[in-house]
């Protein structure tokens, strides 16, 4: 049974927050996942400057913890530090967002991703252009839920989803949808969304962590000719005194 890494950027969710998500986590699959936060950085990330600043602690947690897991998921959906993160170790890492917006390419040709603020619409588009698929994307819905401010038994947050899909799908001409906040997905009201609006809702705190199960389970990782092993000899006292095994 494959032991996996949620990652956890920044330092914005208390201890009971964190019990929480990792037992969610723990029910959705079989294997055995560990919420780990980094410990700093960030209270939450909605921002490109705050992305940026939370890359540090998702390498540092991957220094320390790569040598007791057999995957990692960066527990946030802009994926920050994903590709650095790669380059510095041969465990296999998931981002929620790469691996929900390919997953609804999959199931639909065009789906919308929700995301939390007007102020991060530009921000999701170029994480949906970065990842190739901009041709796939209907549209950006704005549903008006910072983090730090999700009630995760809000009603009221369930309903704005459901208004804001139902308006994708009429309006834009989605034929899925993507919560783009892993703090959303962890309300874990895929299915009630999916079945009031008509199209299916991505959950990417499940398809992150069942992909991350897959490639443990099968020995698949990145590759070395996309993401290059770091220099880190060039990285000394950087990064803590975790054991990595890529070109040490």
């Amino acid at each position: 049974m494959p032991s996996i890494a949620y990652l956890v950027p920044g330092v914005g969710l208390d201890d009971e927050e964190l019990d929480r998500r990792e037992a969610i986590a723990n029910d959705l699959v079989t294997d055995d996942v560990r919420v780990i936060e980094a410990g700093e950085g960030p209270l939450s990330i909605e921002s490109t400057v705050e992305e940026e600043w939370s890359t540090v602690g998702v390498m540092k947690s991957v220094a320390e913890h790569e040598a007791d897991v057999d995957a990692f998921v960066v527990g946030c959906f802009g994926d920050p530090g994903l590709a650095a993160a790669r380059e510095l170790t041969d465990t296999p890492i998931v981002g929620p967002a790469a691996a929900s917006f390919h997953t609804a390419v999959q199931l639909a040709d065009r789906f919308s991703c929700l995301t939390i603020l007007e102020s991060t619409k530009p921000f999701t588009r170029r994480l949906v252009h970065e990842y190739g698929l901009g041709d796939r994307l209907a549209s950006v819905p704005v549903v008006e839920a910072p983090v730090l401010d999700i009630d995760h038994g809000s009603d009221a947050i369930v309903q704005d989803m459901i208004d804001a899909g139902r308006d994708a799908v009429a309006d834009d001409g989605a034929e899925a949808l993507v919560p783009g906040c892993m703090s959303l997905s962890f309300m874990q009201v895929h299915d009630e969304i999916a079945d009031a609006v008509g199209v299916p809702f991505i959950d990417p705190v499940t398809v992150s962590l069942e992909t991350a199960s897959t490639w443990a389970r099968h020995g698949m990782t990145h590759s070395r000719e996309t993401y290059p092993s770091a220099d880190r000899s060039k990285l000394d006292g950087l990064l803590g005194s975790g054991p990595l095994t890529a070109d040490d």
